[in-house]
């Protein structure tokens, strides 16, 4: 299910101002040599966030779909090509929620911000009820976007996301390297529908970040362009779609598929669409802590 909406320009404005003063790029970098908290939370959304911590990791893949799985199903682009060439990349340290943002967090925005759009799924200004603690969806990018400026972070970039996700090794799955079903809501064996955020235990990363194989898909930061050394000319890349990460409930269709599970697939996206099925977290390189 997707849609368009419009979004709140002054609103917007002022965000882009405020991410000009807080966001990650204004960090010290310096300070990244001082050991940092393994947790802290949020004194903005009072969300707990996770250190990912400074080094190294595994990204992309270059795996193939030697059986053009894709012709067979009727997808629109080849398997696994757009994740290619399997790389080394090294981050910063950087904090991330360790869950992702539910419809209680995003009412607490809504409230506290101004901001005047609603998710579509919501009544008036009412989330569903019983859903309090599901992962907030029927959002568009700017909207998650505004979120994150909101609570003075941003949202996680490809890298970020797949390094909390993979961990340093560059495991398949955030548990391990063996899919196993059960373990997230994801897939036939799923919900089919959003579950309460951390609901399967098992999901979650060596970082202690959880629902990063299932539940929701969730908005990047970035663009869906080559990632350096990839020389396939994909007309979608470029600067109209916006980056999914990892899979969530599904109900039909091709992402049921073994390649949309592991932790290195990507999937491009319309910013200005909404889906069931897609939410989001927060990242940062600081945080603003609560009193304690």
């Amino acid at each position: 299910m997707s849609g368009k909406k419009i979004y709140t320009i002054v609103f917007l404005i002022c965000l882009i101002n405020m991410a000009s003063a807080c966001g990650p790029q204004s960090c010290d970098c310096t300070k990244q040599e001082i050991p940092l908290p393994e947790a802290k939370t949020s004194g903005i959304d009072g969300k707990r966030m996770v250190l990912i911590s400074s080094g190294e990791f595994i990204m992309g893949t270059d795996k193939t779909d030697t059986e053009n799985l894709h012709r067979k199903i009727g997808t629109v682009q080849p398997l696994y090509l757009d994740q290619h060439p399997e790389r080394k990349v090294f981050l910063r340290a950087f904090y991330i929620d360790q869950y992702e943002v539910t419809n209680e967090e995003y009412k607490t925005f809504l409230d506290a911000s101004g901001f005047m759009e609603t998710p579509m799924n919501w009544e008036g200004d009412s989330y569903p009820e019983n859903l309090g603690n599901h992962p907030v969806t029927h959002i568009i990018w700017s909207e998650a976007w505004s979120y994150c400026m909101w609570a003075r972070k941003q949202l996680p970039t490809e890298g970020q996301w797949e390094k909390a996700a993979r961990g340093f090794e560059g495991s398949l799955y955030p548990w391990g390297n063996d899919y196993e079903k059960g373990k997230g809501n994801i897939g036939i064996e799923g919900w089919r529908k959003t579950a309460p955020v951390g609901g399967f235990p098992q999901d979650v990363s060596a970082f202690q970040v959880y629902d990063m194989a299932g539940n929701v898909m969730e908005w990047t930061l970035d663009w869906y362009l080559p990632y350096p050394g990839n020389t396939r000319g994909d007309p979608r890349f470029g600067k109209r779609m916006k980056v999914l990460r990892g899979n969530g409930f599904q109900k039909a269709g091709h992402y049921f598929l073994e390649a949309y599970r592991y932790s290195f697939a990507r999937t491009e996206a319309d910013p200005d669409s909404f889906y069931e099925n897609v939410g989001f977290r927060c990242a940062s390189s600081f945080i603003e802590e609560t009193g304690s």
